[in-house]
């Protein structure tokens, strides 16, 4: 038999990994999450950290500027969680995997208590976020970024084939010929990834990030109850242009082709194809399919 698909790492091997790497005495680790990365919480006398352990093919050289990215926000002010600057890498079975370690972030999801004020923090944070990324940021790594179109057509209908082809022959004249802004971005602003602290909301989760067009940060968020408060506070903060705005309903096509593509052709084949059965591909193929008919009509 050949290589494993993936492994995942035991706590007691993370444990001595941290100890190895960091000379950070661990007394515990939890496993927190394993899906595209495996996390763990280190809990030590310095206080909690957490070690997150890349999927293997994301290239070290990428892990290490996250690190720098985030430490480089950090230090101007933006509300992000630092990392360790040193990102390692181990022999796993399926293959060569990088690890790097992160700050616990302070406080907890927002839960129920998203309202407009929290939004509008969100709003200036993300802002931030894209400023201080442009004022001397460490430059990205290249990175692509093709639509799957062809993967999907082995797993959607032919009429949601017809839909995607279709969005997928506009997507450039309404993104790429467009005069939008681009720059380095989070990758996945959403509440999944932000806790909130006191007054402040704090940013984590960078494995995303990349140079790509702004208001692409901005998608996710614009389609909630509270996008006008957010919009308020990033434009509070950080000019917004009137294109970019109107680009945000293609740009999010572009998003929920790739989430369709991980849901669809990824994730089964490290979680199996009962995964399908969670509702996540169904729910982006819907919305898919309500924003063909809004675009296309």
């Amino acid at each position: 038999m050949g290589r494993p698909l993936r492994s995942l790492p035991a706590p007691a091997d993370v444990q001595a990994l941290v100890v190895a790497t960091y000379d950070l005495p661990a007394s515990g680790v939890t496993l927190l999450r394993t899906l595209v990365n495996d996390v763990y919480r280190i809990d030590s006398a310095a206080g909690p950290r957490v070690l997150k352990i890349y999927r293997h093919g994301r290239a070290h050289a990428d892990v290490a500027w996250e690190a720098r990215l985030a430490n480089h926000l950090a230090d101007g002010g933006v509300p992000v969680v630092r990392a360790h600057p040193t990102a390692g890498t181990f022999d796993a079975p399926e293959g060569e995997r990088a690890y790097l370690l992160w700050e616990w972030a302070p406080g907890a999801l927002p839960g129920a208590r998203i309202d407009d004020d929290v939004a509008a923090e969100f709003g200036r944070t993300v802002a931030a976020l894209h400023a201080t990324a442009d004022a001397g940021g460490p430059p990205p790594p290249s990175r692509e970024r093709d639509l799957p179109i062809a993967a999907l057509h082995g797993v959607l209908e032919p009429a949601d084939r017809q839909l995607l082809d279709l969005l997928a022959a506009a997507l450039p004249e309404r993104i790429a010929g467009a005069a939008l802004d681009r720059g380095i971005c989070h990758g996945d602003v959403s509440l999944d990834n932000v806790h909130v602290d006191g007054g402040r909301l704090v940013l984590y989760d960078l494995d995303r990030a990349t140079v790509d067009y702004r208001a692409a940060d901005l998608t996710g968020v614009a389609t909630t109850p509270w996008w006008p408060a957010f919009l308020a506070g990033y434009r509070a903060t950080r000019e917004l242009a009137d294109a970019d705005l109107a680009a945000l309903p293609w740009l999010r096509v572009r998003e929920l082709i790739a989430n369709l593509h991980f849901h669809l052709v990824d994730k089964p084949t490290f979680r199996g194809t009962d995964s399908i059965g969670e509702g996540w591909a169904e729910r982006e193929l819907s919305a898919l399919r309500a924003a063909a008919g809004r675009l296309l009509a």
